[in-house]
């Protein structure tokens, strides 16, 4: 089990938008997977919505 200083380690190593961008990217995942094998549309939704907030937060980071 990961705990916040691994988090830590990965955002000092890579950056808080990298860090942000791979999230993303395995929300999306997580999505595909579960409309693909579970056929279950609706929670597949909520995980591209949460792809689509840190997306965004991603975006709001490169700012600074």
């Amino acid at each position: 089990m990961y705990d916040k200083d691994d988090i830590k380690t990965m955002i000092d190593g890579m950056s808080l938008s990298s860090v942000l961008e791979i999230l993303s990217q395995v929300c999306y995942e997580k999505a595909e997977h579960l409309r693909t094998n579970w056929q279950d549309p609706d929670t597949a939704r909520a995980w591209e919505k949460v792809a689509r907030a840190v997306g965004k937060i991603k975006i709001k980071a490169d700012l600074y």
